[in-house]
C-alpha cells in the first residue's frame, strides 16, 4: 500500500468515526434535552404538591387549635351544667317558690242585659273584679256583634273586687245603636264609639268580652230580659 492509500484509507476511517461520534452526540443531544423538560415538569408538579402539602399542614393546625377551643368550652358548659344541676339549681327553686305569683287576670261577670223589651235602650251590668297588684285599664267590649271602644280607657284599680260597669245600649229599629252608647264606672261616664249590627231580643243569650289596653279579651255571656 502506498502512502497516499494509507492516508485516503485513514481519512474514510476518521470521517467514519466522525460520523458516528457525530450521530451519537446528536441523539444523546436530543435525549438530554427530552430529559429537562421532563425533569422540570415533574419539578414543577412538586413544587406544586408541596405548595398544597403546605396548605393543607396550615389548615390542619387551624382545625387542630379549634377543635382545643371547642374541648375547652366543652369542659366549661359541662361544669356550668353540672353547677346547676346542684345547689344553683335547688337555690333558684327554692328562691321561686318564695316568691308570690303575680296576676293580671281580671275576673267578669255579667249580672244581666235588661230593658230591652222597652225598644229604647237596654243596660248591660258586669261585674269586674282585679286581684292583681296592679290596676288594669279596660277601653272596650264586645256584645255579639257589636264592637265598642271607650274614648279613654278606665282604670280598674288593684285588688278591686265587685266593680260594677253600666253600659246604656240604646235601642233603635230593633237593633242595639252604634251611637250614644255610655259607660258609667266609678263615679265616672265615659262615651263609647262602636260599630257592628246586633239584633235586640228579649230571652236571648249573648256572648261577649271585655279588652283591655294591652290587649287581653275577658269574655262572658248574658242573657236579655225585659
Amino acid at each position: 500500500m502506498t502512502q497516499g492509500s494509507l492516508w485516503i484509507a485513514l481519512s474514510m476511517v476518521f470521517l467514519a468515526l466522525a460520523a458516528v461520534f457525530g450521530t451519537l452526540w446528536f441523539v444523546s443531544n436530543q435525549n438530554y434535552s427530552t430529559l429537562m423538560a421532563a425533569y422540570d415538569a415533574l419539578k414543577a408538579q412538586y413544587d406544586d404538591l408541596k405548595s398544597q402539602y403546605s396548605g393543607l399542614q396550615s389548615q390542619y393546625s387551624n382545625l387542630q387549635s379549634q377543635y382545643s377551643a371547642c374541648q375547652s368550652q366543652l369542659v366549661n358548659l359541662q361544669t356550668q351544667y353540672n353547677n346547676l344541676q346542684g345547689g344553683q339549681y335547688q337555690s333558684c327553686q327554692a328562691q321561686l317558690q318564695q316568691c308570690t305569683p303575680i296576676t293580671t287576670t281580671l275576673q267578669v261577670q255579667a249580672v244581666g242585659l235588661t230593658g230591652v223589651s222597652s225598644g229604647t235602650s237596654a243596660t248591660l251590668t258586669l261585674l269586674i273584679s282585679n286581684p292583681s297588684s296592679s290596676g288594669i285599664g279596660i277601653n272596650g267590649f264586645t256584645l255579639g256583634s257589636l264592637s265598642c271602644v271607650f274614648q279613654s280607657p278606665i282604670q280598674v284599680p288593684a285588688d278591686m273586687q265587685g266593680a260594677m260597669i253600666k253600659i246604656m245600649l240604646p235601642i233603635s229599629n230593633g237593633y242595639f245603636s252604634t251611637s250614644n252608647v255610655f259607660v258609667s264606672f266609678n263615679g265616672q261616664t265615659i262615651q263609647a264609639i262602636c260599630t257592628g249590627q246586633q239584633h235586640a231580643q228579649v230571652g236571648v243569650q249573648y256572648s261577649g268580652y271585655i279588652t283591655t289596653v294591652s290587649g287581653q279579651t275577658y269574655p262572658f255571656t248574658v242573657t236579655s230580659s225585659s
